[in-house]
Parts: C-alpha cells; sequence; structure tokens
C-alpha cells in the first residue's frame, strides 16, 4: 500500500470531483484529499498506483469537461 500526490489538469470543480470519483471508483484506490488540482491518493498496489499516475483517467476526464 501507498500514498502519493497525483496532479490534477480539469479547470473546474466539477470536474476535478468526477476525477477524484473515478479514482475511488477503480479498484484498489481512493482519493483522500483535493487541493489546488493535486489530490492525495492510497492505492492498494503498485500497479492500481501507476495506473492512476499514468493520466489517461486524467486526460479522459479533461476530454469530457472540454465537451460540457
Amino acid at each position: 500500500p501507498r500514498m502519493f500526490r497525483a496532479k490534477a489538469s480539469q479547470k473546474t470543480e466539477i470536474g476535478q470531483v468526477i476525477y477524484a470519483n473515478s479514482i475511488t471508483l477503480t479498484p484498489g484506490t481512493i482519493t483522500l484529499d483535493v487541493r489546488e488540482g493535486e489530490f492525495i491518493v492510497h492505492a492498494l498496489t503498485k500497479d492500481t498506483a501507476e495506473g492512476v499516475l499514468s493520466g489517461d483517467m486524467d486526460r479522459r476526464v479533461s476530454k469530457m469537461e472540454e465537451g460540457a
């Protein structure tokens, strides 16, 4: 298990909330705190942490946010 910081590239609060919730809905991860465009995340495994840090979900939520 590990805790780490992850940057959020969303421009709006609702975009950041959607991204934080998406992390929490991913098995093995939970968003613990959101501050100034940065999340504190707890992951049960190295693989789940790397999944968040890859930025794939961040990019998908940002793209959705742009289309809204």
